[in-house]
């Protein structure tokens, strides 16, 4: 493998606990997705929710309830359309801004509301917001992180993710012991907390300096590089320049080369990023995680445990959501990205095996040995979940994804994420009702269908620079700059660069992989 392939040393960090501030605040939009996502899991467990809306006792409550949870996701297809519009055209700020102010309106309906087909209509809107979130903070965060440390300033999103899940479920299990309709409307209408608090301050967050290059702002995005990727004290450390340099190489180079989603389909190497987007998102929903969680009040239900402990049980299984995520952080950067997600997978597949074992064996029976160990599984399968695929897969789409397209590869990715979950969680409750745990077996598959292609397919982008890893898929001529062939002791506030022609760059990357070949 060529020199410009090898990992990064890794001797540095350039960024200070102001990045990692930036990023945590940028990350309520993260939360926003956490919390109304998961809210509904809480909110279907709450007796006054179904009396109010008729799902207790009324002829279609099945079919209602479904739809509840199946519109959030077509919604979801929506907001991951306008962030591929939105963020290309205006910048990462007002996509985010956009989602912001959609889920609060959306969840100020939703909780005045007492009408199933009004809260079924703003529960769309709160699905657009919720995955335009998950394309948007992604997009952003990966694209103000440095190289080295990618992976666990990643892992931010998905700490946030857990934080809107678990703060969502504890208000479920308070909330149960309000009397009336407060049960539910309560945690509802604090659905608007974690975007108002992103709203209030967005003019301060940074915008993202590939976009402001992209749009010729060179000098903000090299100001706001130097502040986010400066080591404190090293005034000489020119990382900053040296990063800002192969942007703006970059994407002058990827200018003309923009794409229509037709065109990305038709282009080898990037139709390539969008089958392994598309089976990463899927296999990943496809192996049944928000299936569990939303339906997890009625699946431990089905174990024979009472409202109360359904809710408490739901509560414990995100607190582990928002908590995995430190885990991941202590390997996350030294580890093949492959053999991360093929863990993953395989790992939940295991999981999953044999939580349908022992709900085949024990569920309707008075074995609370079995029943327990049953409980006990899908907290299994969510730790592994979330410490192997749920954090790296969003730095992960961002990282195989080139800058001018790197919107429509989130976008791509978070409609089959959306597809996926309106596949399964819209036809969970007839399943339950007819197969019962049977229809684990379709999410064991997806999960090994996962492993399987991680290991064949995906690329390892570890340690790379966003603008190098297009070597990763043969394209090695589209790659301006490599930035081992910059010389940090050449950088003078930006000037009095000297690099090799671009044309002895590509001739010395194709010498050394023609001679290891």
């Amino acid at each position: 493998m060529a020199d410009h392939e090898a990992t990064p040393k890794k001797e540095r960090r350039h960024f200070g606990s102001r990045l990692v501030f930036i990023i945590f605040f940028i990350c309520f939009g993260s939360a926003s997705f956490g919390f109304c996502n998961s809210v509904i899991g809480s909110t279907l467990g709450q007796p006054s929710f179904l009396h109010t809306m008729g799902l207790d006792s009324g002829p279609h409550a099945e079919a209602l309830t479904s739809a509840i949870l199946a519109v959030f996701f077509a919604g979801g297809i929506f907001g991951a359309i306008s962030h591929g519009v939105l963020a290309d055209r205006y910048g990462r700020k007002v996509s985010a801004a956009f989602a912001a102010v959609v889920m609060i309106i959306a969840a100020a309906v939703c909780t005045g509301t007492s009408n199933v087909a009004v809260y079924i209509v703003f529960r769309f809107f709160c699905g657009w917001s919720s995955y335009q979130f998950l394309c948007t903070i992604p997009t952003w965060v990966t694209e103000i992180t440095p190289p080295s440390h990618r992976g666990v300033l990643g892992n931010i999103i998905a700490f946030n993710i857990g934080m809107g899940y678990v703060l969502a479920s504890y208000l479920g299990v308070g909330f149960y012991f309000v009397k009336g309709n407060s049960q539910w409307r309560g945690p509802t209408g604090l659905q608007m907390f974690f975007p108002a608090l992103l709203l209030a301050g967005i003019y301060w967050l940074p915008e993202s300096p590939r976009y402001l290059v992209s749009k010729g702002r060179n000098e903000e995005a090299l100001a706001i590089l130097k502040e986010l990727h400066a080591r404190s004290g090293h005034e000489t450390d020119h990382f900053a320049e040296m990063e800002c340099y192969q942007i703006q190489q970059q994407i002058e180079f990827d200018k003309e080369r923009t794409m229509s989603y037709w065109q990305i389909f038709k282009h080898p190497t990037m139709r390539k990023r969008a089958l392994i987007t598309i089976c990463l998102t899927w296999c990943m929903v496809g192996s049944g995680v928000l299936v569990i969680n939303n339906y997890g009040t009625a699946i431990y239900a089905q174990m024979g445990y009472g409202t109360l402990d359904t809710l408490l049980f739901l509560a414990g299984w995100v607190s582990v959501v928002m908590v995995t995520p430190f885990v991941c952080m202590l390997f996350v950067d030294k580890v093949s990205r492959t053999y991360v997600f093929a863990s993953g997978f395989f790992l939940c597949m295991a999981t999953l095996i044999v939580e349908a074992a022992v709900q085949k064996n024990f569920l309707g029976t008075d074995n609370k040995a079995g029943l327990a160990a049953a409980v006990a599984m899908t907290y299994v399968y969510v730790f592994f979940y979330v410490m192997f695929l749920d954090g790296p897969m969003f730095f992960y789409i961002g990282e195989i994804w080139p800058s001018q397209v790197r919107a429509q590869g989130f976008t791509i990715g978070i409609t089959a994420m959306c597809l996926s979950n309106l596949t399964w969680s819209a036809a969970a409750p007839t399943a339950f009702a007819n197969i019962g745990w049977k229809y684990y077996i379709f999410f064991i598959v997806q999960a090994a269908i996962g492993g399987v292609a991680s290991l064949v397919w995906f690329p390892n982008t570890l340690g790379k620079p966003l603008e190098e890893i297009a070597a990763l898929f043969g394209d090695t001529a589209d790659v301006m700059v490599f930035q081992t062939d910059l010389d940090e002791s050449r950088f003078v506030d930006g000037t009095g660069l000297k690099l090799p022609e671009r044309a002895e760059q590509v001739e010395n990357v194709e010498t050394a992989e023609k001679t290891q070949a």
